[in-house]
């Protein structure tokens, strides 16, 4: 069975339009489901689904978590 590679912090800062570092902070704080590899940072596809998915229905919220303006 094939699974999806996890992103990368860059990776996943450019699919969100957001600094690295923006990404990081959410690693950090743990609001955002990670996972190490030495010293590099790997987020499971599952995890960024359920934070995406985490905020109420059709409110969109920006990677710190705060709702997105419109």
């Amino acid at each position: 069975m094939l699974h999806d590679p996890p992103f990368t912090a860059k990776s996943l800062a450019e699919r969100w339009s957001v600094d690295e570092s923006q990404v990081r902070k959410l690693c950090r704080a743990g609001s955002l489901r990670h996972f190490r590899v030495g010293t590099l940072i790997r987020i499971p596809v599952e995890a960024v689904a359920e934070f995406e998915a985490g905020a109420p229905s059709g409110e969109r919220r920006s990677p710190e978590g705060r709702p997105h303006p419109k």
